[in-house]
């Protein structure tokens, strides 16, 4: 079975048979990055506040981590030119306002999404649950995107690897201004 089939066949899975009224409410809210802009924002305070220096340039590693994951991501969609599947798919269920006009492949909300949940759990993990809360967010908010209409399961897949890739490149630059001291900020 070609790549594409595949990638169709578990597109009408997620899509289609795993359909019902909870994800057809949460999965739109999920996937909407209005969502979680308050979240950011607190918890880019709460960065601040606790590692006052370090915070700062944490979020600045961090910003730089989501700014190149989503303009590789749109480098990636310009050459590769995969239309979304609410353009191609006649059964599609499209749960948001309309189709984006960009292209699919890659997802920036999967790349973005993981950029941030692996540099942070990169940062934070002597928390030991943190890591499986992080990316377990990332990857509900990347399967949204399939569940609403937009993405197709290979497009989620190249973007969270695409920003895990970013994540782990944001983090190596946080630690190169701020190395090991045996604290959450310490790489091994």
């Amino acid at each position: 079975m070609p790549i594409t089939s595949i990638d169709q066949t578990l597109f009408h899975f997620v899509n289609t048979s795993c359909a019902n009224p909870v994800l057809d409410t949460l999965c739109p809210i999920a996937r909407d990055k209005n969502t979680w802009v308050p979240f950011y924002i607190i918890g880019g305070l709460m960065i601040l506040y606790k590692y006052r220096s370090r915070g700062l340039w944490m979020l600045v590693c961090i910003g730089i981590a989501i700014l190149l994951s989503d303009q590789s991501s749109n480098l990636i969609k310009y050459f590769v030119h995969r239309l979304r599947p609410c353009f191609v798919e006649p059964s599609v269920r499209l749960l948001v306002d309309h189709c984006s006009s960009t292209f699919s492949f890659t997802s920036n909300h999967a790349a973005n999404h993981f950029a941030l949940a692996v540099f942070l759990s990169l940062v934070f993990r002597q928390i030991r649950w943190l890591p499986f809360v992080l990316l377990s967010w990332a990857a509900f908010i990347a399967l949204s995107q399939v569940y609403v209409g937009l993405h197709y399961p290979a497009d989620i897949i190249a973007g969270a690897l695409l920003g895990a890739f970013m994540g782990r490149q944001g983090f190596r630059l946080f630690n190169v201004r701020m190395p090991s001291k045996g604290t959450l900020i310490s790489e091994t």
